[in-house]
Order: structure tokens, then C-alpha cells, then sequence
């Protein structure tokens, strides 16, 4: 199967949004230097349907790895050349999806917490029995197949709330808008028809002031909801002209270190990065009592990384549920769409870190 892939956004054609899926292929990357144990999972995965390929190394591992997908990865701890574990990392560090079992005949406390601390799915000593393994590799394979399924259906619900916010925008342009200028016209109507006394003046200058600022405010509204406009303007001016509003409006300082005139190859990454600073900046506004927010963004390692930070109250991860709330929950299904990751750090008293990492080849800006 290949890893979910989304075409270059075009907003105005649905049809464009997201790429046909492939069929789910259940692979099996098996990595051992012992030549009787490959043959011997690859003959049990292939007799139960799976299609499985071996390697003896680390290096030709990765090499595969960097040119195909395979959803299931059974790796042994110890290679001629390096680490099982280091097969893990380049994988994480791809934003690949793939899981890992890591299998070994030098089992050991520290090394089974490291293997899981790096993200190993399971940790399997040498001798095993053909069931085990099996039933390991089908519930691995099950829980990629999972979040395939639920990475897709969050990229459609992502692009059905973004269409639904062009089209709020575009009534509130076309109704609300041409509402508000008819009353403006007919301000200016009045004004020249009616006794030119102090007070009616006044009253309708004031009126017709108010009625320029709403429109200011539903023209800035409807910009904010419309995603073309975020890719019209690039990322770095869009996200500028919107902290520079939420800091009006709220009072907390933002300061942003952010590449000049940034606009991505691909327009996904306007959006979805903008989306996902509204939502975390309006958690801060909402629960926080910040005062500071820091906002900074670099490219490095063909990675974009992204850190939103507030000084303000924090919380107790451990029994906090606001990290599985709908706003993280929207953040991580847009940098899931990307291929990236989302991860938050709070402590009591010393305020919250959002941070993204999500692979990107070289930007334009």
C-alpha cells in the first residue's frame, strides 16, 4: 500500500482534492543477518498470505525503505552493519507510517524500553513460536490498515470543513456585504435629504461609521474563512496580517519568527498551517491566561518545523484531557494530512509548547 498522498490542493476543484488510494497491500519487510530465520519467516508469511521480501542488513534495509512502503517491518535487533533501532529512527524520521517489530535472541530490560521508546510497535525474543509472530504481524498490519482508513477519512473531513468555510465566506461576502452597503448608500441618501441640524448629523455619521467598520469586519471575516485567500497571499503575509488582528483583539503579545514572503510548492501547506495556528492561538486566547506567544518556523532536514509557545498557566499532561480535545484533534489530523506530527508539552505553571514536524522538500519563498 501506498502511504496516504494528497495532490496540490486546488480549493476550486473538488475533484483535485484528494488522490486515489491503492489498494492495501499487506507487505512484509523481514531484516536478519541469519539466513535459516529469513527464509523461514519469509515461507510462514507467505503460506498465511502475506507478500513478504527479506534483506541481511540494515543498509540495504533502508535503501528499500526509502523507495517503497511496507506497512509491517520485522527487523532483529542486532545487524552486521547497525542497529534494528536505527531502521526505526530513519523511518520516523521520514514520517513514514510503517510499524515496527523489533525480534532478538539478546533480550534484555534496557533494550526492549529502548526499542519501544523509539517508537517500536513490539518487542519479540528469540526462540518464538510460529503463532506468536503471526498473531503479532496480523495485529500490527490491522492497526496500519486502521489509521489508513482513519487518515483518509480525516483528510475528507478536513476538506469538507474547509468547503463548508468557503462557503459560509462567500454568503457572508455576497448577503451580509451587499446588505451592509445598501445601508451605507442609504446613510449617504439621507444625509443629504433630511435637515442638516447638529444632532440628526451627528447621529448619522456615527451610524455611518459604524456601518464602515462591520463591513471592515465582515470583509476580514470572510477572508479569514476563505482558504484561496490564504494561498493568494502567501502563508507569511496571511499569518502576519492574522496575528497582528488576534493580538489586537485579545491583548497577549505574539512575536513570530518567520521566513519573508514564505508561500509553499504546494498549497496544502498555506492552509493547513494556517488552520492549525488559528486553532492553537485560539486555545491559548480561550484557556491559557497567556500573556507571550512565540511563534517560529525553519526549514532543516527536508523538514518544516513549526512551534507555537505560551507563558501561560499550563497543565498537568498526565491528567489533563485538554490534549485529546477537538482543538489538538483538528491540529493533528491536518499535520497527519501533511505526513507530519504534532506533539505538546505543558507543565503547571510554566505554560504550553504545540510543535510540528512534517516532511517538505525545498520551499519557495
Amino acid at each position: 500500500m501506498a502511504k496516504n498522498e494528497i495532490k496540490n490542493i486546488d480549493y476550486m476543484e473538488k475533484e483535485e482534492l484528494i488522490k486515489q488510494r491503492e489498494p492495501f497491500i499487506e507487505r512484509v519487510l523481514i531484516v536478519d543477518d541469519d539466513p535459516m530465520i529469513r527464509d523461514y519467516i519469509k515461507d510462514l508469511f507467505n503460506e498465511f498470505g502475506y507478500k513478504a521480501r527479506t534483506v541481511s542488513n540494515g543498509t540495504d534495509a533502508i535503501n528499500i525503505l526509502s523507495k517503497e512502503y511496507y506497512p509491517v517491518v520485522v527487523t532483529d535487533l542486532f545487524l552486521p552493519d547497525i542497529k534494528g533501532i536505527q531502521i526505526l529512527d530513519f523511518i520516523q524520521e521520514k514520517g513514514g507510517h510503517s510499524v515496527v517489530l523489533i525480534i532478538t535472541a539478546y533480550s534484555s530490560a534496557d533494550s526492549a524500553i529502548e526499542a519501544l521508546r523509539h517508537g517500536a510497535y513490539d518487542y519479540i525474543t528469540k526462540p518464538f513460536s510460529s503463532q506468536i509472530l503471526l498473531h503479532r504481524v496480523t495485529r500490527a498490519m490491522e492497526k496500519v490498515r486502521m489509521d489508513s482508513i482513519a487518515q483518509s477519512l480525516a483528510s475528507r473531513i478536513v476538506y469538507a470543513t474547509e468547503e463548508e468555510r468557503r462557503r459560509i465566506s462567500r454568503d457572508i461576502h455576497d448577503v451580509i456585504g451587499q446588505s451592509l452597503a445598501i445601508i451605507k448608500l442609504t446613510l449617504k441618501a439621507l444625509k443629504n435629504k433630511l435637515p442638516q441640524t447638529d444632532d440628526i448629523m451627528s447621529e448619522i455619521n456615527g451610524l455611518s461609521a459604524h456601518v464602515e467598520e462591520t463591513m471592515e469586519e465582515v470583509s476580514r471575516i470572510s477572508k479569514e474563512l476563505n482558504p484561496s485567500w490564504v494561498v493568494d497571499v502567501g502563508f507569511s503575509k496571511a499569518l502576519r496580517l492574522y496575528l497582528e488582528t488576534f493580538s489586537t483583539k485579545t491583548g497577549i503579545q505574539v512575536s513570530s519568527a518567520l521566513p519573508d514572503n514564505l508561500s509553499f510548492k504546494d498549497p496544502q501547506f498555506d492552509i493547513h498551517l494556517y488552520r492549525i495556528t488559528q486553532e492553537a492561538l485560539t486555545n491559548i486566547a480561550k484557556h491559557s491566561d497567556a500573556t507571550k506567544i512565540e511563534i517560529s518556523l525553519e526549514f532543516r532536514d527536508s523538514h518544516v518545523h513549526f512551534s507555537i509557545s505560551d507563558n501561560g498557566k499550563g497543565f498537568d499532561e498526565s491528567s489533563d484531557d485538554r490534549k485529546r480535545g477537538l482543538g489538538l484533534i483538528g491540529m493533528r489530523e491536518r499535520a497527519t494530512i501533511l505526513g507530519g506530527r504534532v506533539s505538546i508539552k505543558s507543565f503547571p505553571g510554566q505554560g504550553t509548547t504545540v510543535k510540528m514536524e512534517i516532511p517538505y522538500g525545498k520551499q519557495d519563498s
